[in-house]
């Protein structure tokens, strides 16, 4: 677990289990503390970089994409 993975569960503490939504920004995403957070009934949502440890594979970095444009990764479990 990494210092700032660390920082967002103890922070997201208070609203476990009770189905908040967190939103956090680039620094603070990854999918390893979205995956953790999932887990314990707290929604997140977030700009992830692409080259970010644990990504998957197919959310890699697409060239083509335009200022504005969306790609959207869903975890329902």
């Amino acid at each position: 677990m990494t210092a700032t993975h660390a920082n967002v569960t103890g922070l997201a503490a208070r609203i476990e289990y009770v189905g908040h939504k967190l939103f956090t920004d680039s620094y603070f995403s990854s999918s390893a503390s979205f995956d953790d957070l999932l887990t314990k009934a707290v929604n997140c949502c977030g700009t992830v970089r692409p080259n970010r440890n644990r990504m998957p594979k197919n959310f890699e970095h697409q060239v083509n994409m335009k200022r504005g444009d969306l790609k959207i990764k869903v975890n329902i479990t």
